[in-house]
């Protein structure tokens, strides 16, 4: 039986504007009468992004269609993959789509992937906000195999940090929506009109309720949803308008600000670091790698004026290495 790992118990949220997208619906595509997934994240709970990881010892499998979600699998190891009898095939390193109405695979040796969900429904509704056109199934391209670097690195990333840790509500609505503007933008018939160059800026009014809000809330779980409402925006409009006027996403300026108040609270404070951590917003001890090495010797390195963290906090610590091969962020 697969190993089936939910959001955090207190980490139900999600974007107002994916209501519709967000199901806790176990994409059917993981249905097969041969194999199972050894891991699925996101099933029977309420979330947009769900991901499943396998590992194929067989030659040959079916897996059924589901149109209700965009699917595509990363080939981790192994050897190359079929989709029914088309003649290219998936090599490792390389993304293969499901296609909506299901397809028979056949593979060269033992395999491992991992097979990233998107809800159709966010797609639909990104390509609205893009291209102000909705979008058909059959005006998605599909491919057994495409290397297109933009796409395999997003998903290398998302499969390296799902492999580690229990997402957050914050990190699959980001996850989710950076993959539906790479697919919507890259393999829609709708590509070939122009982006909007443009998403206005944020008000400075707006701007300053978002940070009072964010420093006042710290130690709750913020999602998009959350500060985009603050500043009456959709949350989709509100990540471009905030990284365009502060330079950051939403979610590395929050977790620069954990950091900070972390460490001034290192420093006049002898809770354990875990407490220091909760109170911070943090869900673990994830703030240990940027600190030194006990919290005598943060104490220490504070009152001598030597640097706090390594170096200094531009891109969150769970989405960094996605945003910066990606030259986008969320």
């Amino acid at each position: 039986m697969p190993v089936h790992t939910p959001l955090p118990a207190n980490d139900t949220r999600g974007l107002p504007s994916c209501a519709k997208a967000a199901s806790a619906a176990v994409p059917r595509y993981v249905e097969s009468d041969v194999i199972a997934p050894n891991r699925v994240i996101g099933a029977g709970t309420l979330s947009t992004l769900k991901a499943s990881f396998w590992q194929i010892d067989e030659r040959e499998t079916v897996q059924i269609g589901d149109p209700d979600f965009i699917s595509f699998a990363l080939n981790l190891r192994g050897g190359r993959v079929w989709r029914n009898n088309e003649p290219t095939a998936c090599e490792v390193g390389d993304i293969a789509f499901q296609p909506f109405e299901g397809a028979r695979w056949r593979f060269e040796r033992e395999a491992s992937f991992v097979q990233l969900y998107i809800p159709f429904a966010l797609a639909t509704s990104v390509c609205q906000c893009l291209y102000e056109r909705d979008l058909e199934h059959d005006q998605l391209r599909t491919p057994c195999a495409t290397g297109y670097p933009l796409l395999v690195r997003a998903a290398t990333s998302i499969q390296g940090q799902l492999a580690s840790m229990a997402p957050t509500a914050l990190l699959l609505d980001s996850w989710a929506l950076l993959l539906s503007e790479i697919l919507v933008s890259r393999l829609s018939s709708h590509a070939e009109r122009y982006e909007r160059s443009s998403f206005g800026s944020i008000p400075d009014r707006s701007l300053a309720r978002v940070i009072e809000f964010v420093e006042s809330h710290l130690g709750s779980d913020l999602d998009l949803a959350s500060l985009a409402s603050v500043a009456a925006m959709s949350p989709y409009h509100f990540a471009r308008r905030f990284k365009a006027r502060l330079g950051v996403s939403p979610h590395a300026y929050v977790l620069e600000r954990r950091i900070r108040r972390a460490q001034l609270t290192l420093a006049g404070n002898d809770n354990a670091l875990h407490q220091i951590a909760a109170t911070c917003g943090f869900s673990s001890n994830r703030i240990s790698p940027r600190l030194p090495a006990s919290d005598e010797h943060y104490t220490r390195c504070l009152s001598s004026g030597m640097p706090r963290v390594a170096k200094p906090i531009t891109t969150p610590v769970e989405l960094g290495p996605l945003f910066q091969c990606c030259g986008s962020e969320v």
